[in-house]
């Protein structure tokens, strides 16, 4: 009997979190880069009260590792292993008396690692930065649990270390680019 009310209670908490559509899982993806692995992100949103106010969550992990270069008898390996941990804000716009249309703007605060291998080092370097990413999107709704958005990010960097490796923040210590990067993402409403 316990079971059976444990799941009769399951179910009705599940039916009730599916008919609030308050969560949301997306996949996140640079259409410019889509070649590429590192610009695929995991996003997870949750929105506040009146819908009007959202947190944002993302993770991104890059693993490119034993890369070995052979030349007779010399062997040289390489790698690195990245990953970024963001955390936000979003504020509904509604447009008018569009309903599955609405812009937002939104802010992510973030945390960028990497380890780096270069191929005549025997290490790893670890070199990390953070920085906040100011975001105005546009976002559509075409069924009741589907989300398809577009943002346009923008990055201001903050980086505390000297490193010689090749990357996007390479001897500087404070960066802005107001447009970095577009974003189309692919969301699941729960």
């Amino acid at each position: 009997m316990k079971k059976l009310v444990s799941l009769i209670l399951l179910v009705c908490l599940a039916m009730t979190v599916n008919a609030q559509l308050k969560n949301e899982v997306a996949l996140v993806i640079s259409p410019l880069k889509f070649e590429k692995a590192t610009s695929y992100q995991a996003m997870y949103r949750h929105s506040l009260k009146k819908d009007m106010w959202s947190l944002r969550g993302g993770a991104r992990v890059f693993v490119s590792t034993d890369k070995e270069i052979r030349s007779d008898t010399l062997s040289k390996r390489s790698g690195t292993v990245q990953y970024d941990l963001s955390a936000g804000i979003q504020y509904k716009l509604p447009i008018s008396n569009l309903e599955k249309i609405y812009l937002y703007g939104a802010s992510d605060v973030y945390f960028n690692s990497e380890f780096n291998q270069k191929s005549y080092e025997t290490y790893y370097g670890y070199y990390w930065s953070i920085g906040v990413k100011p975001i105005f999107g546009l976002s559509y709704e075409p069924f009741e649990n589907i989300r398809i958005s577009l943002e346009s990010r923008g990055d201001f960097n903050v980086n505390l270390q000297d490193y010689s490796a090749l990357g996007e923040n390479r001897d500087r210590r404070f960066d802005f680019n107001p447009a970095k990067q577009l974003a189309a993402g692919l969301g699941y409403l729960f």
